[in-house]
């Protein structure tokens, strides 16, 4: 049900299946959330495709590349298509909440950072979810698509807590200045478990502690 470029359409091993299931469940675990079994399914078959790193590059005709969220928003608008439109709109979900969840680090060089990832893709699965499909398929996804956007940033966290069992410990100072440089959702999961509340004003980028 994941769709990905055709050389990306393998059959994970069931130990890379298994490996991704009990990294996914313990993190939901350890971070007290809700997760549906379906939206954790669909999150263990997420990281099976995109272990494989061609899985987020696309042929542009010339080479291959990470397309920009922009683009698979501009692809999604210009689709001929309902079902084309929203293959690329689940595409763009897919791989923002991979990249916000596993590789926010890399954003931290560049002009857009992890919030921009999240927004992206709270709002192309939100838009999954609200549309009615005729489709078999889409109405087996819509709920899991619904799950994705309304708990996003929890869904990031635990996609970054894959990687390693159990978080490393850090001092307070080093988490805040880490999250003034991130706005990493998990970060500010650590923040407020340690009696940190972040205060964010959208409208004037800034940010306050309270204590």
């Amino acid at each position: 049900m994941i769709t990905t470029p055709d050389d990306c359409l393998i059959q994970p091993s069931s130990s890379l299946q298994d490996f991704f299931r009990e990294r996914i469940e313990s993190a939901v675990e350890r971070n007290k959330l809700d997760g549906n079994d379906d939206t954790l399914w669909y999150l263990t078959q997420l990281l099976c495709n995109y272990s494989k790193t061609s899985c987020f590059l696309d042929d542009n005709g010339t080479r291959a590349t990470l397309t920009p969220l922009a683009e698979y928003y501009r692809m999604a608008l210009e689709s001929p298509t309902k079902h084309e439109r929203r293959l690329q709109l689940q595409r763009l979900g897919d791989v923002a909440i991979v990249v916000a969840g596993l590789f926010s680090g890399a954003l931290e060089r560049k002009p857009i950072d992890v919030r921009y990832y999240m927004s992206m893709g709270e709002a192309a699965y939100g838009t999954l979810a609200d549309e009615s499909s005729q489709s078999s398929r889409d109405r087996a996804l819509q709920g899991i698509f619904e799950s994705l956007a309304s708990d996003f940033s929890d869904y990031v966290v635990v996609i970054s807590e894959v990687p390693t069992r159990a978080r490393s410990e850090k001092d307070l100072l080093q988490l805040v200045d880490e999250w003034e440089t991130s706005h990493h959702p998990a970060l500010a999961r650590q923040l407020r478990q340690q009696g940190v509340f972040l205060e964010e004003d959208a409208s004037e980028s800034t940010s306050a502690f309270l204590h």
